[in-house]
């Protein structure tokens, strides 16, 4: 081949090879750009993974913690009803209490009545049962129910006078509200 035949070849050959660098460059590049893509891409889904992970976490968390309030709740009030049931017995039980001027005989049933009255508002006690105070007292919608008012020179306004029939509290809760007369 003559000189210039030459010099046109390796000049061609140059401009491939210079092409072929530039090329190979740009795939380099690409391919950092692509893995750099990758990795913020891949960080950004861990990231997301890691938000939602810590949403679930929470959300069970705070399941747990409601869960174990109302199986508190639960067991402190599970006999409320079975107590309001057994209201209206501890109520005979006080009316038969209060017979006036009874005969010897009556008398005599009368303990009986006591004891198994004494016994039975032991139990409810044990179970977190009080009786509100009613008789006296500041009249207070939460613990009582007015029936009637009644003008009492005895008591300052908004006074309970009579208690007309007991109030029961569980624990915290109002069972039943006293039945009472008020001041005006």
């Amino acid at each position: 081949m003559s000189d210039k035949e030459n010099n046109v070849v390796d000049e061609t050959a140059e401009e491939t090879t210079e092409e072929v660098v530039e090329e190979t460059e740009n795939i380099d590049e690409d391919k950092e750009k692509s893995a750099e893509q990758q990795i913020n891409d891949l960080m950004e889904e861990v990231n997301a993974w890691k938000t939602d992970y810590y949403k679930v976490f929470a959300d069970m968390e705070n399941l747990k913690k409601r869960l174990q309030n109302e199986h508190a709740n639960a067991m402190k009030f599970m006999m409320q009803s079975f107590i309001e049931q057994l209201l209206p017995v501890v109520d005979n039980f006080e009316r038969s209490l209060a017979i006036v001027n009874p005969s010897d005989e009556i008398k005599n049933f009368l303990k009986g009545y006591e004891m198994i009255y004494s016994q039975l508002m032991e139990v409810l006690k044990a179970q977190g049962v009080t009786v509100i105070k009613a008789e006296g007292e500041e009249f207070d919608p939460n613990f009582h129910q007015a029936v009637m008012t009644v003008k009492d020179e005895n008591f300052k306004p908004n006074m309970v006078v009579e208690e007309l029939q007991k109030g029961y509290m569980l624990k915290d809760r109002v069972i039943r509200a006293s039945l009472v007369k008020v001041s005006e």
